[in-house]
């Protein structure tokens, strides 16, 4: 009987998963590829673990199949690197049927299921259909990582009253907000809360990062447009965010004025929403007088963490939670005169810094408490009540470099000790995304 379902296989081939195949024998490996590549999957295959490690090094994978029983290395030890290498892996086991017991031990040492040879197509859906559901079940019990946090005060409550307006009438949408403000997390908000949970979120950045799906976007105006267009369809019926909305040039900001004026009310309405690190004022200079008009009408402006003390007390007893959850750390309390600090601290980085903060303070700290001992390691020679603390040398201020991106990349890999899953949660990106800016980079853990 088919277990799988049509809905299924639609879903996750619009997901464009990857999968790598790791068996010594390439007959395995070549059938259980012609299988999943007619089902529109990614598929690498890698004949020893030394290679699969290789490959996991220089591309994202979401799903492993291995055998157990190997020459060079066995399962469980590939098993054990994988899940050290990239937590939010999925592994699912490969093991002949008079070794169901290493199957079992397998899933206890974190596989998300196993699979008996010889293996039957229909069955291999279905437990990749599993794994799959499973893992993304986890992740939803897991979701105050991405939560959409709201602290005490007016502006934030304010704040959110405007964007459950903005996802409840699909409206288009511009974003002001300085440097670590929540950008990010207020399109993610308005995406699960609006009516295209089940569409597409797409993310495009204009400044010359990757964006969602990886691929790179060009410079000159005909590929930039052509970018623009093809992430727009993309996005069909769901929701198209355009970072750095300010560095379009002319041409594409007609071509963005058509896209938010010419759609229809329909099934197939794309919700646009836009964001700038620059000053209305600056943003009315730089854009077409239609296009910031139109803009402009549905606007928010995120507020700065400075001199709001119980908001970032709020964010900070949110982001301890946060990190013990994530570094398997139970930090209980903070110093007083720690928490002073971090009270004072003028947050040039807004609630980005903050939680990169809170994060590397509970890393470095031992104990059920974060000691003050610790902030020269956090903030290097801060004095609060100086007026030059935000020229102060620390980590953190290294990111305004012109290289700041390459920097924050490294930066998060060492808070998250080399775990990608868990730098790219510190980054505020999705894990491939990681992937792509570490091999433009060069970044290597």
């Amino acid at each position: 009987m088919k277990m799988h379902s049509a809905a299924f296989i639609s879903f996750y081939n619009e997901m464009n998963r990857s999968i790598l195949i790791v068996d010594d024998n390439l007959t395995i490996c070549l059938m259980l590829k012609s299988w999943l590549v007619k089902k529109d999957f990614k598929i690498e295959t890698a004949t020893n673990v030394n290679v699969a490690k290789q490959m996991m090094k220089e591309q994202p994978f979401d799903l492993i199949l291995s055998d157990i029983k190997m020459p060079d290395i066995d399962g469980f030890t590939f098993l054990s690197w994988v899940k050290k290498f990239d937590s939010d892996i999925i592994v699912i086991m490969m093991t002949g049927f008079a070794d169901i017991e290493s199957a079992v031990a397998s899933m206890k040492s974190g596989a998300a299921d196993f699979i008996p040879k010889p293996i039957e197509p229909e069955a291999l859906f279905r437990k990749i259909e599993e794994a799959f559901k499973t893992h993304e079940n986890r992740q939803k019990r897991n979701s105050f990582c991405n939560e959409f946090i709201l602290p005490p005060g007016e502006d934030y409550s304010k704040l959110l009253n405007q964007l459950d307006c903005f996802a409840e009438n699909n409206t288009h949408l511009l974003i002001i907000g300085d440097r670590g403000t929540g950008k990010n997390s207020i399109v993610r908000y308005i995406h699960e809360k609006g009516f295209h949970l089940c569409k597409p979120l797409i993310i495009l950045d204009v400044d010359g990062s990757f964006n969602k799906s990886g691929e790179r976007p060009l410079n000159a105006f005909g590929e930039m447009e052509s970018l623009l267009m093809e992430k727009f369809r993309e996005a069909k019926g769901g929701l198209l965010s355009i970072r750095n909305v300010d560095q379009l040039d002319i041409n594409l900001q007609n071509e963005l004025l058509n896209i938010l004026t010419k759609q229809n009310r329909d099934d197939d309405f794309t919700q646009v929403i836009v964001s700038t690190e620059k000053k209305e004022v600056e943003l009315q200079r730089i854009l077409i007088p239609k296009l910031f008009h139109l803009l402009d009408k549905n606007c928010i402006m995120l507020p700065t963490l400075k001199g709001k003390k119980q908001v970032i007390a709020a964010f900070i007893s949110y982001f301890l939670r946060f990190a013990n959850f994530t570094l398997d750390k139970d930090i209980e309390s903070i110093d007083s005169k720690l928490l002073d600090q971090l009270i004072d601290y003028s947050w040039p980085g807004n609630i980005q810094e903050l939680k990169n903060i809170i994060m590397k303070a509970t890393l470095l700290s031992e104990g059920k408490q974060l000691s003050v001992k610790i902030a020269p390691e956090l903030f290097g020679r801060i004095d609060s009540k100086k007026e030059n603390r935000s020229t102060t040398v620390n980590p953190i201020h290294k990111l305004r470099k012109e290289n700041y991106e390459k920097e924050k990349i490294l930066e998060a890999l060492e808070l998250a000790r080399g775990n990608k899953t868990m730098a790219a949660s510190i980054l505020n990106i999705d894990r491939k995304t990681l992937y792509n800016k570490m091999k433009l980079y060069n970044v290597s853990v």
